[in-house]
């Protein structure tokens, strides 16, 4: 059972459902994808280019944060405050792109004369190609997380899900396109830029038809200082949570080879596809709430973390037994005899600790929504440096299996910090 919207009409509750649903299903999509990007390229390129894909997509993931400033989550919550005047959103998405349009180039070009030393720390050249091959996905990128948040804020949940969904699909097809050009290890990250500029184009085509029309007008400047203001405090959020997400790939490439960071990052992606189903529900939860801050209902938000807590820990358990024992299924249908049966311990690992975050993660974007995005960069710096310091503690020791324990336990954390952080910033009990 979904857990439905308080004090809503009975319409409204149908739409919340449907849209979760929608996002519930975009993450299959996005799981299945991810999936199969990474069965492809382990089956017909080894672990080793599996390795320097993932190793890239790192950089890839922690460098767009930068690119993107925070200011997607600004133009999320000032959207979701303002749903009802589509001229004000046309306003405050118009801003958001401008400042993240600049952002991204400067990183961009930062990222292009650096990229050598990054390869150099990982002890891996063809890293430093990679990077390169992927830098106009991510100036891309930056823009499409502003737009997709726009569509977030405006409740447009449906197509929000498609497009989310799409971005993996593209990226997905790039890859096995590179990969019948015969393309080699280090250019397939070019599937990074591919799919990025198919979005691109997907999402501000749907935007003009449907929504309002993308072009810097009277009053957009007025948005600016809004923008960078909110993004200035965001902006460390965003970079440490990717990090915190990649830190253990990171860790185990700077201590290992190519070859284990490649089985780790396997079952580490299909672990965090099931760890994205209750971020499905913060899609949806994250407008709601930006509603009932504007509206001063603080109560309203403790009767929905109760209802989706309720309904997501039997789930995530029932979810996460299956997955464990599935795991090794997938394993010898997809990948027989290809060297990968040590990673299903790393797996049941994760999604164990995952399971246990549900509860609290659709609740993620609580302290953003709240306008106290500096609280959120500092809850996020908790769990990235406790992440961070058990992977460097924990993999010289126990190598990959280390690097599992380390991240388990940082999604613990998580979710103690989330509940801990909304009841004493915020005064509201999740």
């Amino acid at each position: 059972m979904i857990p439905v919207p308080f004090r809503q009409s009975s319409q409204d509750e149908r739409r919340f459902g449907r849209d979760v649903l929608w996002n519930l299903g975009s993450l299959v999509v996005l799981g299945t994808s991810g999936i199969v990007i990474n069965t492809v390229i382990a089956g017909l390129r080894g672990p080793e280019a599996l390795g320097v894909f993932n190793q890239v997509f790192a950089f890839y993931i922690v460098l767009s944060q930068l690119a993107v400033g925070g200011l997607q989550f600004s133009a999320l919550q000032q959207v979701s405050y303002h749903q009802h005047d589509l001229r004000a959103c046309s306003r405050i998405a118009s801003a958001a792109l401008l400042l993240v349009a600049a952002a991204a180039a400067a990183v961009c070009m930062v990222a292009l004369t650096g990229r050598e030393l990054a390869a150099g720390l990982l002890d891996s050249p063809q890293v430093a190609a990679g990077i390169a091959c992927a830098l106009p996905g991510l100036f891309l990128y930056a823009l499409n997380k502003v737009l997709i948040n726009v569509l977030n804020g405006l409740r447009h949940m449906r197509a929000y899900a498609v497009f989310q969904s799409l971005r993996f699909v593209f990226i997905l097809g790039s890859i096995v396109g590179l990969i019948l050009a015969d393309a080699p290890a280090e250019r397939l990250p070019l599937a990074l830029s591919i799919g990025e500029a198919a979005l691109f184009a997907s999402l501000v085509l749907y935007i003009h038809l449907r929504l309002f029309v993308l072009v810097p007008g009277k009053g957009t400047a007025a948005w600016f200082r809004p923008h960078l203001s909110y993004g200035l405090r965001g902006v460390l959020s965003g970079i440490v949570h990717e990090i915190n997400t990649r830190v253990d790939v990171l860790v185990l490439g700077f201590f290992l080879d190519d070859g284990t960071v490649g089985l780790y990052s396997f079952a580490a992606v299909i672990a965090e596809g099931f760890g994205q189903i209750p971020v499905a529900v913060r899609w949806n939860v994250d407008p709601l709430i930006g509603r009932c801050f504007a509206e001063n209902r603080r109560s309203d938000i403790e009767v929905l973390a109760r209802r989706i807590r309720r309904a997501f820990w039997p789930a995530a358990a029932g979810i996460g037994l299956l997955a464990v024992l599935g795991y090794p299924v997938l394993l010898a249908v997809f990948l027989p005899g290809a060297g990968f049966g040590d990673s299903w311990s790393v797996f049941a690992i994760l999604v164990a600790a995952l399971a246990f975050n549900a509860g609290w993660r659709p609740f993620m974007g609580l302290l953003l929504q709240g306008g106290r995005p500096g609280m959120h960069t500092l809850l996020v710096l908790g769990v990235a440096a406790s992440n961070l310091l058990l992977n460097l503690l924990l993999v010289p020791v126990l190598g990959m299996r280390g690097s599992a324990v380390a991240t388990g336990l940082a999604y613990t954390l998580e979710a103690v910090l989330i509940s801990v952080f909304a009841r004493r910033v915020l005064g509201v009990r999740v």
